[in-house]
């Protein structure tokens, strides 16, 4: 006997009403998404200096947009410890104290060294080239007294080995520590005169341990690295 269409739904029972994936529909990139990337970018880079004012309305004049989502980055900022807004509404780009430093720089030692132990089996052949040829940039952009190109390819580096570790919430804590002290790195390579020469060789300690397949060596390096580098930046701020 056959059955009739849509007994097989009716024996299962009524259909339960689908529970929509997203509550609005996607969107371009909000306005405070873009004014939060701008603002961090010239903080990153150098534009908005330590200690510098930023005057949420000015920003919004600037860009062409409301004061409201400038001020909601500006929050975003603040949570993420980029600026400091006081009680007044004044803004301004944090600066971080020497203990502040000393306790980033720590903290970032532990993690890449995690990084680095959590990534054994990872580094092939074709990621360990790349990282040599990076190594390679900042030793040509070094010899041409080019410090932002050093000092792009140098983060470009250390991102590469974090990501190998598939640690994808370390990672994010790294981007943002090593954001946070991107505009101190350049002054301090710019004031040593170029990019230092003893982090070249750290890099190839690093390197040479990886192609070693020795992970415990290379995270040891990593971390001798950091704290020579925190030891660099304290003697040249």
């Amino acid at each position: 006997m056959r059955r009739a269409a849509g007994d097989g739904a009716a024996a299962a029972g009524p259909a339960r009403p689908r529970t929509p994936l997203f509550r609005e529909p996607l969107r371009h990139q909000t306005l405070e998404g873009l004014a939060y990337e701008h603002i961090r970018r010239a903080i990153v880079e150098g534009q908005l200096a330590p200690g510098q004012r930023i005057v949420a309305q000015v920003v919004a004049a600037e860009a062409g947009i409301s004061r409201i989502p400038v001020m909601q980055a500006l929050r975003r900022l603040e949570s993420e410890g980029f600026v400091r807004i006081n009680p007044h509404r004044d803004v301004v780009v944090a600066a971080l104290s020497p203990e502040e430093f000393r306790e980033r720089f720590l903290l970032m030692a532990t993690l890449e060294a995690l990084c680095i132990r959590e990534s054994q089996g990872k580094f092939s052949v074709a990621l360990l080239r790349r990282l040599r040829r990076l190594g390679q940039e900042i030793t040509a952009a070094r010899a041409q007294s080019d410090t932002a190109r050093a000092v792009a390819a140098d983060g470009e580096f250390h991102r590469l080995l974090w990501e190998a570790s598939g640690l994808r919430q370390t990672v994010q804590i790294l981007r943002n520590v090593w954001d946070r002290g991107e505009y101190y790195r350049y002054v301090m390579h710019a004031r040593r005169g170029g990019f230092a020469a003893e982090s070249l060789a750290e890099h190839d300690d690093i390197l040479d341990a990886l192609e070693a397949g020795e992970i415990d060596r290379a995270a040891r390096a990593v971390e001798t690295h950091r704290l020579q580098a925190m030891d660099r930046l304290a003697t040249t701020r």
